[in-house]
């Protein structure tokens, strides 16, 4: 009995170091080449380097469904909130921390300045309706096909939410 304990947890074990260092994902599937004169042009202005620099604040949202679909239609940001900052830090560090980093892809994507990414409405709203934006939000949906699993959803309050939202600004860097 003592055996199969034994071998059952080392199997675990493996299982979990294999996910957690598995680099088969982290490569992004290229299409097949486009011959054609505009994707020609396209990959021209591709190979153009990027400069990595945060959007305006002004700059719209780039991604479909800015706000998310969920109840938050409007959250009005002013400076950091600690106390809400260290609540947020607290419900990351006991309900995604086993699936999320701040700067290491781990399960899900690491997390550190996603509130440059996207909107404070779309982060609230995805912590708050996780399950229907993963299947009608186009940029979840490309995200759980990349990551190969869903985030199941946290049971967060609209305060427990905006305590997040609060962590994931004072982390930006």
């Amino acid at each position: 009995m003592k055996l199969k304990i034994l071998i059952s947890l080392i199997i675990a074990i493996a299982f979990i170091n294999i996910s957690c260092t598995n680099k088969k994902y982290d490569e992004q599937k290229q299409p097949a080449p486009d011959n054609s004169e505009s994707a020609q042009m396209q990959q021209t202005q591709s190979t153009t380097p990027v400069q990595n620099t945060p959007p305006a604040p002004t700059s719209k949202y780039e991604f479909p469904n800015d706000m998310g679909v969920g109840p938050v239609k409007e959250v009005t940001l002013g400076p950091i909130d600690k106390k809400l900052a260290a609540a947020g830090a607290k419900i990351f560090n006991s309900k995604c921390i086993a699936c999320h980093q701040l700067d290491t892809r781990l399960v899900g994507p690491p997390l550190r300045n996603i509130t440059k990414k996207n909107t404070p409405e779309f982060i609230m709203n995805y912590l708050l309706n996780t399950t229907e934006m993963q299947k009608k939000d186009p940029l979840l949906i490309k995200l759980v096909n990349e990551y190969k699993i869903i985030m199941p959803d946290q049971q967060l309050s609209k305060d427990d939410a905006r305590g997040v939202l609060e962590y994931f600004r004072s982390t930006e860097k």
